[in-house]
């Protein structure tokens, strides 16, 4: 009898808790359906450093394609609120259970971020070899060079985490050099790096490089570039920013702790006079450095303010030679050393730049053209074959 009297305890108390419970959640899933409901839509995540997803406009050819299913996925995903606190466990989590790659961002030793090593899509690294060779040979008045940057999971093999084996970028790097080097001027920006992986030529937290990784593949480009003048001891650093948090803290969570310096490199002799012009925006300044940048969320777009369509740099220079350059985000913090050789530099981003390359040839007076990439960018963007192609 004491037994059926437990028994029928036990299964109300059950029934009680499930109530509860139940009740509790329900709440707390009215709760959190409100809350997003009445939070207003965020543009940028400060957190990742980046624009998040915004709500998708629902059309007949969307639905039926599913793209508007995926669209809305996305911005669920991204306008979701409490997102950063679970993300931030997530990390945590799989930090404490000895995970060593969060969110395409290897967890390397010595506090360094390394972003995994992409594999080329290979249509899209035919079509940019096609129309670098097809620019090249196109323009034989013109001295074509090409600079491809590896990235930090390239060069500082000994901070990548043990036992990770990724993509082998030195010979994806040999494959861009075999097929271009009878059509450019190749650049050896991987043996330069190299030869200084001890020292800090990349952030720990962010993709980049750092102004002194830069300065080391100047030295090695100055030659090739037709720069006649040494280079070695006439530069001085100055630190800008002592609190760098750079894209890949952002992007995996990690090392947010960490703060960094970014240095520029100011020439010692030399009038550095330049004038700035941000052809889309219509704005002009007279500096290659823009200091508010350092109060914004992404420290690295101190280097001439960021990426942009097309920018026009005019210099003092006392040469004749107009340099174009197609490139990518590491160009940035490399322009600075080109401004005291050329009278004119054209900087091209063909991510944002909706034109043809002819429209840029016939514009301005172009005697030398540099095609500045990383290799991750490189070997997927294809935007490049678009921009230097003459039918759109």
């Amino acid at each position: 009898m004491r037994n059926k009297r437990k028994n029928r305890y036990s299964k109300r108390t059950g029934r009680k808790a499930d109530g509860i419970f139940g009740i509790v959640f329900g709440i707390s899933l009215a709760l959190l359906v409100t809350v997003n409901l009445l939070s207003p839509e965020k543009e940028m995540s400060k957190e990742e450093d980046r624009r998040l997803a915004g709500k998708p406009r629902l059309t007949w050819e969307g639905f039926s394609s599913g793209d508007y299913m995926e669209k809305n996925e996305n911005y669920l995903k991204d306008q979701f609120a409490g997102r950063n606190l679970l993300r931030n466990l997530k990390v945590t989590l799989k930090r404490l259970g000895g995970s060593r790659e969060e969110n395409g961002v290897l967890i390397g030793d010595n506090s360094q971020l390394l972003e995994k090593i992409a594999l080329p899509k290979q249509n899209v690294l035919n079509e940019n070899l096609d129309a670098i060779q097809h620019f090249a040979e196109g323009n034989k008045d013109l001295t074509v060079s090409m600079l491809l940057v590896p990235d930090a999971a390239n060069v500082l093999n000994k901070d990548l985490p043990m036992f990770y084996s990724g993509a082998d970028q030195k010979r994806m790097i040999a494959q861009v050099k075999r097929e271009l080097e009878e059509s450019v001027n190749w650049i050896d920006a991987e043996s330069a790096l190299n030869k200084h992986a001890d020292e800090k030529i990349y952030y720990k937290t962010d993709k980049h490089w750092t102004t002194t990784g830069a300065y080391y593949v100047f030295e090695e480009a100055a030659r090739q570039l037709g720069i006649t003048e040494g280079t070695a001891g006439k530069y001085a650093t100055y630190p800008i920013s002592a609190t760098f948090n750079g894209n890949l803290a952002a992007k995996s969570g990690c090392r947010k702790e960490i703060q960094e310096v970014i240095e520029i490199y100011t020439p010692l002799e030399g009038d550095t006079d330049v004038v700035v012009n941000y052809v889309d925006e219509q704005r002009k300044t007279t500096s290659l450095y823009e200091s508010a940048k350092l109060e914004s969320t992404n420290q690295y777009e101190v280097f001439l303010g960021g990426d942009t369509s097309v920018l026009d740099i005019k210099t003092v220079a006392e040469s004749s030679r107009r340099l174009l350059v197609i490139k990518d985000s590491f160009a940035n913090s490399f322009i600075p050393f080109l401004t005291p050789h050329f009278r004119e530099i054209v900087m091209v981003d063909p991510q944002y730049y909706g034109g043809t390359i002819e429209d840029i040839m016939e514009t301005y007076r172009i005697t030398d053209a540099l095609i500045l990439y990383s290799g991750n960018t490189f070997f997927q963007d294809n935007n490049i074959s678009g921009v230097l192609n003459s039918e759109q």
